[in-house]
């Protein structure tokens, strides 16, 4: 039996500043809990329910089993601009634990790239609900605004150009 077999819950963070810009829960049993797209300077709901689409399981399948021998604390180095933390932490019945946490700045070197990669796959996986249910419930839908990018890479690039700023809650796209 693998690690992640004795799993069967995922808590999801992100914090940019004072505002949690990111929270999303998943759990074996189908409950599925989201608020958020990852932009802080927007408000968004925190809707809760059951789904039958197995979103905690299409998670996991993305989670590389190896990771979880580097679960822990990250904190990257020298934070520039606004602290920003990121954490995923699983856990399951019988008291299994894992996760991690990181800290930086949004001017500054971001998390690990695959501890990034779990995220973006949690959004990619829950969109779809989280659409869904603000439909169901008659809640607009946000209007995105220009922002620069709160998810920095892994690795700095090399070059020394201003990149390009995407809305920062798409950088999956």
């Amino acid at each position: 039996m693998s690690y992640k077999d004795k799993l069967d819950n995922c808590l999801i963070s992100l914090d940019v500043g004072e505002k949690n810009a990111l929270f999303i829960v998943l759990t074996k049993d189908g409950t599925i809990c989201r608020r958020g797209n990852g932009n802080p300077d927007k408000e968004f709901e925190l809707l809760k329910g059951q789904s039958d689409l197995q979103h905690y399981q299409a998670f996991m399948m993305t989670v590389n089993e190896e990771l979880f021998q580097y679960s822990g604390v990250f904190d990257q180095s020298p934070m520039v601009g606004r602290h920003c933390k990121m954490m995923i932490v699983f856990s399951g019945p019988g008291g299994e634990e894992a996760g991690f946490k990181c800290t930086y700045g949004e001017d500054s070197q971001g998390p690990p790239k695959e501890v990034v990669e779990m995220l973006i796959n949690a959004v990619k996986i829950t969109d779809p609900w989280y659409e869904a249910e603000r439909t169901r419930l008659k809640i607009p839908p946000q209007q995105a605004t220009p922002s620069r990018p709160y998810q920095t890479p892994a690795v700095k690039p090399l070059a020394t150009k201003e990149p390009k700023r995407n809305e920062w809650w798409e950088f999956w796209k």
